[in-house]
């Protein structure tokens, strides 16, 4: 199972953080092989780190929820709120094999469906498909946010390599799924590839 890791971080902690990475760079590298995607989420300007996010298999919720309470930036209290998803990636591609661009900006759409949003997904999904299509070169990862069991999808995650915010703006606007009123909420942030 793939399970996507969203640690929000509490504020002003950044002497905190940097004290604590070479603690935290050495439990990452006790997971090479189940890690799929991990980083930093930063402000838009790129300046003040507020959290990470990680794509990672583990075989169950259990699993996911206790290497992440083991993380040294658990431990130390840099997070103010942990959210664990079921995840399911449509590539099979990791960091470490991802081809990265020059000068490029990487931002995460972290979308949930409405509470009726297996109805609403249903006569757009042509049209969220051929969109996705439409923009082959901009993807990191993407997939359905899933229930536990998973057997329903609950909401998508999207991770885009861009040129700009301007260009992250507009495929978050034209998305089928988003404009066409499945989310009930969704967000894009900043993220950086990180350790892995």
């Amino acid at each position: 199972m793939h399970w996507l890791i969203k640690c929000r971080a509490r504020p002003a902690i950044d002497e905190l953080r940097v004290a604590t990475l070479p603690a935290h760079t050495r439990f990452l590298d006790g997971y090479p092989e189940v890690t799929w995607y991990s980083g930093p989420l930063f402000t838009d300007d790129n300046k003040n780190a507020i959290g990470s996010l990680r794509l990672i298999e583990f075989p169950d919720r259990a699993a996911a929820n206790a290497y992440i309470s083991a993380d040294p930036y658990t431990k130390a209290g840099i997070f103010e709120s942990i959210n664990i998803e079921r995840w399911k990636p449509t590539f099979d591609v990791r960091q470490r094999d991802y081809k990265r661009k020059p000068d490029t900006m990487q931002f995460v759409i972290h979308a949930h469906d409405k509470a009726d949003g297996a109805a609403r997904r249903l006569p757009l999904r042509e049209a969220q498909h051929a969109y996705l299509d439409r923009h082959p070169n901009l993807y990191i990862a993407r997939g359905p946010l899933l229930d536990d069991e998973g057997k329903q999808m609950i909401g998508s995650l999207i991770m885009i390599d861009v040129a700009n915010k301007t260009e992250a703006d507009a495929f978050l606007a034209g998305l089928p799924f988003n404009c066409g009123g499945v989310y009930e909420r969704a967000t894009m942030e900043r993220w950086r590839f990180g350790h892995v």
